[in-house]
């Protein structure tokens, strides 16, 4: 039986993102596979978030040194930077190389770590798990990591979902203040959610639909003030409502009750929220862009560009068309199910006893 580490610090902070995909990993792994003894790598003590320089430091120096005391024979990272020096292997998640493409998007540490350190170390890993085919072409085109060091496993939606009545999402809707009917983002607010946009995009869809709010439904990112600005500036007041970070069942809540989910990005590594409003029998409609095409199958309304007028046309089909709603929730719900976290962690482990046994 092999021992082998997972890096579960970010699980502890956040159960959004790279949080909840570390998550699904510490549920799944041990429950797929049998033949491996998986040990959580965490902090000790009350220290559990890091910033630069903590995290570095937790990624260079505690993770090695727990690995090598702890007799583990490979580390498996979520995230972040490969150990460079190490006397046991390291596999690590790619998620994306949004940092590295848009790092005036971050402050300067974190542009700095995430843009340039955090690739450079990927060298460093035995192996290199890809969560899409996109970013393993990105990896290979920006970082000139060879194709055969890169295997795709792609990511899946919600690990962990439980039904709920009826009257919980009755609550939530109160809770926020929410019409009837919505259209929702689920993401941090960011410039390469292209929020800005979305906001215009959304001012000329309530011009002939004023019953309907936009909901974005994420925490506050860097710069983005800019949203804001764009939602003060067309006067859409409570017309566009900023939930900030919710829990995992209101997320749900949120895509059940919406009319369509939008996704807007300029750049996706993955793109969760398309899986997860295709479970819930949400239509999406989302940009003809990065990973989303490849998570999206058929299934979604992928608009090609940015014009306003094509993303009002998609939106009103998505939310009003009933014939077309329902074709979509159809083809949605049979997409969503292509993707599952047993099957991810299937895969994974068989990629770490690859490394261990190698």
């Amino acid at each position: 039986m092999i021992r082998v580490g997972i890096d579960s610090q970010i699980a502890d902070v956040s159960s959004a993102g790279i949080g909840q995909f570390t998550a699904a990993l510490v549920h799944w792994l041990p429950r797929v596979d049998t033949k491996a003894e998986y040990v959580l790598l965490r902090p000790a003590g009350r220290q559990r978030d890091f910033s630069m320089p903590g995290r570095w430091w937790w990624d260079q120096v505690v993770v090695p040194n727990r690995a090598k005391g702890q007799r583990l024979d490979v580390v498996l990272k979520p995230s972040f930077s490969v150990p460079i020096r190490s006397s046991v292997p390291t596999v690590v998640v790619l998620h994306d190389l949004a940092a590295r493409l848009f790092p005036e998007q971050l402050n300067r540490p974190s542009a700095w770590f995430y843009g340039r350190w955090a690739p450079w170390t990927l060298r460093f890993a035995r192996l290199i798990i890809a969560v899409s085919e996109f970013t393993a072409g990105e990896a290979t085109k920006l970082l000139g990591i060879p194709s055969h060091r890169i295997r795709v496993v792609h990511e899946s939606g919600d690990h962990l979902a439980t039904p709920r009545p009826q009257s919980y999402d009755d609550e939530v809707m109160n809770k926020f203040s929410l019409a009837e009917q919505f259209i929702l983002h689920v993401g941090t607010i960011e410039p390469r959610k292209n929020l800005a946009f979305l906001v215009r995009t959304f001012a000329e869809f309530w011009k002939t639909r004023t019953s309907y709010q936009l909901v974005l439904a994420g925490a506050e990112g860097w710069k983005s003030r800019q949203v804001h600005d764009t939602v003060r500036e067309l006067k859409l007041g409570q017309t566009v409502r900023f939930l900030g970070k919710i829990s995992d069942d209101e997320r749900r809540a949120l895509y059940r009750r919406a009319r369509a989910l939008v996704l807007p990005s300029l750049y996706e590594g993955f793109g969760r929220p398309v899986l997860e409003a295709m479970a819930s029998g949400t239509p999406v409609v989302a940009a003809k862009a990065s990973a989303i095409p490849e998570v999206a199958g058929k299934a979604g309304l992928l608009v090609d560009g940015f014009s306003v007028a094509a993303w009002v046309d998609a939106l009103k089909i998505a939310a009003a068309d009933e014939r077309r709603r329902a074709e979509l929730r159809a083809v949605g719900f049979e997409q969503s199910r292509r993707f599952s976290w047993e099957r991810t962690a299937r895969q994974i482990a068989e990629i770490l006893h690859e490394v261990a046994d190698d």
